[in-house]
């Protein structure tokens, strides 16, 4: 058997599952409880053990906020783990504690692992998941295979810049996609939260609906420059926001699908992702399919 572990700001969920990616089991705890990397591997291995009790895994998958280097298995910078040192080890860590080998990547690539192989991408050679929460982050499947570029950082589409005389964005720079688009940004530009927002917009607010409509364009206006430079077959939209698809899916899709550059003939398909808020787990699992 193989394990997958999602590790999120919010909640850690870890699986058990057949080689084939059938999930046998989970369980999963608020992030917070955990009181930092030590108590994270403590917890996983006594939650392994509950599943798989005199087991040995083959592999484990882990799927980590933030820049990580996937080859040392170093979560460089997590972001949303407070309190969690940087540059930590956490592979190697989880590795010793219960002797099986674990290999980790960025969370958006292991989800968007995770909707090619079982959800919204299945079938597709060449497929972008953006996921559109907080922040904004994207995994490439290229050729069937996930890219993560030279130094683990590839797809980061909430940083790629719309207008360089645009509003800050947290990284530094002006006018990226985040800036303009992210649950962060929406909460900014209003002064509520982005379930308020969309929650108002869904109710017929029509000043919370053009803040919808203009973030969601700006999002597509980054899916447009994405099929320019990567030709994909599908994009595959996740993420919180995504619960609120009827609001956005129009205007998500319309820089694509009006684009003289872009024919019919060379279009991809802008879908809705199928895995809901299981993608991590069963993006983990996938990640350590691939790597058995």
């Amino acid at each position: 058997m193989i394990g997958g572990i999602d590790l999120g700001g919010t909640q850690v969920r870890l699986a058990i599952a057949g080689l084939d990616g059938t999930i046998a089991g989970t369980r999963r705890v608020a992030t917070s409880s955990l009181g930092g990397p030590e108590g994270f591997v403590k917890w996983a291995v006594a939650g392994f053990e509950e599943l798989a009790p005199g087991e040995r895994l083959r592999l484990i998958g882990i799927g980590v906020p933030g820049p990580c280097d996937p080859v040392s298995g170093h979560l460089i910078n997590p972001p949303n783990l407070a309190g969690w040192r940087p540059n930590l080890p956490l592979a190697p860590m989880l590795a010793a504690a219960l002797g099986v080998p674990v290999k980790l990547e960025n969370d958006a690539n292991v989800a968007g692992l995770g909707e090619y192989m079982r959800g919204a991408g299945r079938g597709a050679r060449s497929l972008i998941y953006v996921t559109w929460s907080t922040g904004i982050g994207a995994g490439l499947i290229l050729d069937g295979r996930l890219y993560s570029g030279a130094h683990g950082t590839a797809g980061e589409v909430g940083h790629m810049i719309l207008d360089p005389e645009g509003p800050p964005c947290a990284c530094g720079m002006r006018g990226c996609t985040e800036a303009y688009a992210s649950g962060s940004s929406i909460a900014r530009q209003t002064g509520r939260s982005a379930a308020e927002v969309f929650a108002a917009a869904a109710g017929g607010d029509l000043a919370m609906l053009a803040v919808v409509e203009r973030a969601a364009a700006k999002l597509g206006l980054a899916l447009l420059n994405l099929t320019n430079l990567i030709d994909p077959e599908v994009i595959v939209v996740g993420g919180g926001i995504t619960n609120s698809w009827t609001l956005v899916a129009k205007a998500l899709r319309d820089p694509i699908r009006t684009s003289p550059f872009v024919t019919p003939a060379r279009r991809p398909k802008v879908l809705r992702a199928a895995l809901g808020n299981q993608v991590g787990l069963v993006g983990a699992v996938e990640w350590a399919r691939a790597n058995l």
